[in-house]
């Protein structure tokens, strides 16, 4: 019959009491051994503070029994002696009835219990230290859990600080971006009204072109404000596809750039499973692969490679290229939404926007890139399996 062997510490200078200790805590022993799984008691005895604190320097017990006035130690010093080198033993108070409050005490500052000598038999004995231990444990358990929480509680308020900090970001920049556009329009409409007055087809179309140009930009604007405020919902959709598909569909939608740029693309065989708001993903791949193209590199052949690696138990995708890459300054900030950078400022918001993405479907994305040897951007789909 197996036994769980519990082992508990005794810290008492009278003889008479470790004595009775020992024979209760046999007692229990054969109490228990009609139960499944009964409990044995491995017990030893010290008859001193610095002898008990020696002895658990190096070995590890599940209870401490404390009488509190030791020949080196006296009164609820005892006891603190013990509790701050083993918080997490659960430690039960031995006491005289003349010491009853110092026991009651010594629970209140930590104490797992305390137990009156004259009072004690082997099942209060046994119930003790078990509902001790198993309380220790609950509450060892209960400040994992809340720290646990804390930490996440920690994190999604540092996330929404950013996506707070990204939303006043965005108004601002609405804000400021179109109030040039809407000059220009504004200005070249008094431009417009005088030339159809003046009959100058020539001029006419210049103001058009340029108001045009102004709208376009209003609109570029207008249109990165809606991926914002919408990246963060996924169709709810999610579908298991095969990689490989999403790949083949990113490609067909930006073929026409890709034959322009005489591209090469690399694709890994046997690509694996994921599971996705298939739309959202082939967005992020059409993004990386125009980014790609973006910032090609005029001096050689653009080569552009998509595939995946196991690496620490996770599948890490990637798509990297043998373009201009990207400058270790720009690094730090290239995932700002806002980040600006005269041409590269689309792709660039781009890359934010497809960080996002995978986000929300519970990875990571980040970039590996030395100026003039290309960029590889790596990104990791939780769920996806090799098949």
């Amino acid at each position: 019959m197996n036994r769980n062997v519990t082992k508990v510490l005794l810290i008492e200078d009278n003889e008479i009491d470790a004595k009775l200790i020992k024979v209760y805590l046999k007692d229990a022993t054969r109490h228990e051994e009609n139960e499944a799984s009964p409990i044995a008691f491995n017990l030893t005895v010290r008859n001193s503070l610095s002898s008990g604190q020696e002895f658990l320097r190096t070995n590890d017990v599940d209870a401490v029994l404390l009488d509190l006035n030791l020949p080196d130690s006296f009164g609820l010093d005892t006891f603190f002696s013990i509790y701050k080198n083993k918080p997490q033993v659960p430690i039960l108070i031995l006491t005289g009835l003349s010491d009853r409050e110092l026991g009651v005490r010594a629970v209140r500052e930590g104490a797992g219990d305390y137990l009156v000598k004259g009072e004690v038999d082997d099942r209060l004995l046994r119930r003790s230290i078990s509902y001790a231990i198993e309380r220790k444990k609950s509450e060892e358990a209960l400040l994992s859990a809340q720290n646990t929480l804390e930490k996440r509680v920690n994190e999604r308020t540092l996330e929404l600080k950013e996506r707070y900090d990204e939303i006043e970001q965005l108004l601002c920049a609405i804000s400021n971006d179109l109030i040039l556009p809407l000059v220009t329009i504004k200005g070249f409409l008094g431009y417009l009204k005088k030339d159809v007055a003046s009959g100058g087809r020539q001029r006419i179309e210049i103001d058009l072109g340029l108001i045009g140009d102004a709208v376009e930009r209003m609109e570029a604007l207008l249109i990165r404000a809606l991926d914002v405020s919408s990246v963060g919902k996924l169709s709810g959709r999610r579908e298991k596809v095969s990689y490989g598909e999403i790949v083949e569909e990113a490609l067909s939608l930006t073929a026409d750039k890709i034959n322009a740029f005489k591209a090469s693309i690399a694709i890994a065989s046997d690509l694996p499973m994921v599971n996705v708001d298939r739309a959202r993903i082939v967005d992020v791949l059409v993004s990386l692969i125009e980014n790609c193209i973006r910032h090609n590199c005029s001096s050689r052949p653009l080569k552009i490679e998509i595939g995946y690696q196991e690496k620490d138990g996770e599948i890490v995708f990637f798509v990297r290229d043998n373009g201009t890459g990207i400058d270790q300054k720009s690094q730090k900030d290239i995932f700002s939404l806002f980040y600006r950078n005269s041409a590269a400022e689309n792709s660039l918001a781009g890359l934010a926007l497809s960080r996002r993405i995978i986000e929300v479907h519970g990875g990571r994305m980040w970039i590996n890139s030395n100026e003039s040897e290309g960029c590889s951007v790596y990104f990791t789909l939780p769920e996806s399996i090799v098949v």
